[in-house]
């Protein structure tokens, strides 16, 4: 995965928003429960505690493609949004 970063405000309950394209792309959707651990030197990190389709969100049938997670099902949709556009080649 490309490393990329944003500033963000801490509000008042402490409370950070992750822009959204960051959550998809590390496959972090609402409801999904992550891990956050802090390094001694202060870096936090966040990490998925059950890897998700970076698409649809399920953590069901999940492998990896190019760094990106997605799901049986989500594959067998671009499968078929492919197979119609060059048709059916």
């Amino acid at each position: 995965m490309d490393n990329h970063s944003t500033a963000k405000k801490i509000g008042t309950s402490g409370a950070i928003t992750i822009p959204r394209q960051m959550r998809a792309k590390a496959g972090m959707f609402p409801g999904n429960a992550v891990n956050i651990t802090c390094d001694a030197d202060g870096t936090v990190t966040l990490k998925t505690v059950v890897p998700c389709c970076s698409f649809c969100g399920s953590p069901e049938d999940v492998f990896s493609v190019s760094d990106t997670r997605i799901c049986q099902k989500c594959a067998e949709i671009i499968k078929e949004k492919v197979s119609e556009k060059h048709g059916g080649s």
